[in-house]
């Protein structure tokens, strides 16, 4: 039997023992913010990696952990993540998000797609090139982070601290190679409301904006908003407080065109009311009008060519993501998705031109440029390889829309595990993986692990 037939029924003998594994890894509630639940999650993979005869360990207090087998001049690296984003809104999901369930050929909960189904597969892949006893000529190293939902403070303290692998994929977007990936973070704009107080009985008939709330994470298009307004009457007496909600539909950030922001549907609502504070009342048309062209159009940076070097790279894209009032502000958050055309500094300077004169201002921002890794390098050609013999779909080299953390280090690249044609519930409510997908994913990245890790050839 040829070394990928006998990776693949290695694997195929492990489906049920991967399906629960998978189970088991998701019961864990990891949301970022949650450091005992996180560290928790962190400790089942490691300990079952130790279970499997690997390496494995924690380092920088547990905000990262290390998984290794193998030795050699080249380290091919495996980036991938524990935590989760929040579920949401509970009530839209068929079965609780971290209690899964196998339904219609897939396993349903918060992670299954992002990014522990992908983990699962990865560990799984390494154990099955291992299962050959073939020497190791190179070290595959898994990676696996903390934080990487929210601000990689893990992942840049391990690049700071230890040796890199020279080159890898991160199993954190879709197939086929994704050898550019847009650029990410936020811009945080800060409005002043009025503070000059009210004539008694100037305001009648007309509505003071408490505060505006809405986003969990600053990556998920809100599903929810709510505003809460005083509508005053002829007296100063006569005054009712009132509290608005807007759904929405919450997806990715990166494909902001998939969802229904709940801000912006906010927004339209208060703009259409009077307002007694002008200043409240120029934030809310803002939004409404200008900051929800997911294109960019307003700040400057829309339009951009669509191709570099005959390559596809889409689009600038924004998106109100959280929007509070706190102190007498209005802060609003920005998710960004840049394309490769476009510097951070024009960014920051398209939103500096647009709220300036609105009495608004970038309080900060968190953005990074976009990444390209060339194509004809020797590692992206065995992936390619990889991809084509394991699953028997032609390659292609394509656009990664999210971030990931392919931007941590270089020559790494985002591959899977969302296949062609593929719904992608990364980050929204009911997010699920096939089991065939995270099959076929596995066998994907056990023929790369084998053709790289078993030759002698330099794939720098």
């Amino acid at each position: 039997m040829e070394g990928f037939e006998k990776v693949k029924a290695f694997l195929e003998e492990k489906r049920d023992e991967m399906v629960e594994n998978l189970m088991e890894f998701v019961r864990i509630p990891s949301v970022s913010e949650d450091l005992p639940e996180v560290k928790k999650s962190l400790r089942y993979i490691l300990d079952l990696a130790d279970r499997f005869g690997f390496s494995a360990k924690a380092v920088l207090d547990e905000r990262v952990g290390v998984i290794e087998y193998g030795e050699g001049p080249e380290t091919l690296g495996i980036l991938a993540h524990v935590d989760v984003v929040p579920p949401g809104s509970l009530e839209k999901w068929i079965a609780p998000p971290f209690v899964p369930e196998v339904q219609e050929g897939a396993v349903w909960g918060r992670g299954t797609l992002d990014d522990k189904g992908a983990v699962i597969a990865s560990l799984y892949a390494l154990r099955a090139v291992v299962s050959l006893g073939l020497p190791f000529q190179k070290k595959v190293q898994i990676i696996l982070g903390t934080q990487e939902e929210v601000e990689w403070t893990d992942m840049s303290d391990y690049v700071k601290s230890f040796p890199l692998p020279d080159y890898g994929f991160t199993p954190d977007g879709e197939f086929p190679l994704c050898n550019i990936e847009k650029g990410i973070g936020g811009v945080e704009l800060a409005f002043p409301l009025q503070a000059e107080p009210k004539t008694p009985g100037a305001c009648s008939g007309k509505y003071t904006l408490l505060s505006i709330d809405a986003g969990v994470v600053n990556n998920i298009i809100p599903s929810s908003c709510t505003a809460r307004l005083i509508l005053h009457g002829p007296d100063e007496n006569d005054e009712k407080e009132i509290r608005l909600t807007t759904d929405g539909t919450s997806v990715h950030a990166c494909s902001p065109e998939k969802g229904d922001n709940a801000i912006v549907n906010m927004c339209k609502i208060l703009k259409s009311l009077p307002l007694d504070d002008e200043k409240a009342s120029t934030i809310v048309t803002l939004i409404a009008d200008q900051l929800s062209d997911i294109y960019c159009g307003p700040i400057g940076v829309g339009e951009r060519l669509e191709y570099y070097n005959g390559e596809f790279i889409h689009k600038n894209c924004m998106s109100p993501t959280m929007i509070r009032t706190v102190n007498g502000e209005v802060l609003l958050y920005m998710d960004m998705r840049i394309a490769y055309s476009t510097s951070t500094e024009e960014i920051i300077e398209g939103f500096e031109k647009l709220v300036g004169p609105k009495g608004g201002f970038v309080r900060g921002n968190t953005l990074e440029p976009a990444t390209y890794i060339d194509r004809n390098l020797p590692f992206m050609k065995v992936f390619a390889e990889a991809y084509e013999s394991a699953c028997g779909l032609e390659n292609e080299f394509t656009l990664a829309y999210g971030a990931s953390y392919a931007k941590a280090m270089p020559n790494i690249v985002a591959w899977g595990p969302v296949f062609p044609g593929e719904e992608d519930t990364c980050h929204e409510e009911n997010e699920h993986i096939s089991i065939d997908s995270l099959m076929s994913a596995a066998g994907i990245y056990g023929e790369a692990i084998r053709q790289i890790a078993l030759s002698s050839e330099s794939f720098i």
